[in-house]
């Protein structure tokens, strides 16, 4: 007997990817580092409300709950280099509360 394959493929996103690297390009590096900082934010956070989600979605930095936050975090680990990219933008970060 034959097991049937099944083939999925996801829809091509190197349009998507090719549009943000070029946004991306044309910021400073310092706007670079802060919108690279708010998509992990985005994509790591642990729910509405938090400290990461308020960073992700206002750009309004709480150093202190966000470093607490992160702590906790139970990431893949093909995100942990994220995590620690994050951690060291907020530790950096200007103007954040800390």
């Amino acid at each position: 007997m034959t097991t049937p394959t099944i083939t999925i493929t996801a829809p091509d996103q190197s349009d998507r990817a090719s549009q943000i690297i070029e946004l991306l390009l044309a910021l400073d590096p310092e706007a670079q580092q802060t919108t690279m900082a708010r998509l992990i934010a985005a994509t790591v956070h642990g729910g509405s409300g938090t400290a990461l989600e308020r960073f992700a979605s206002t750009g309004r930095l709480d150093q202190s709950a966000a470093l607490d936050e992160i702590d906790d975090l139970r990431v893949p680990f093909e995100q942990e280099a994220w995590v620690d990219a994050l951690s060291r933008y907020i530790i950096f970060a200007k103007g954040g509360r800390s």
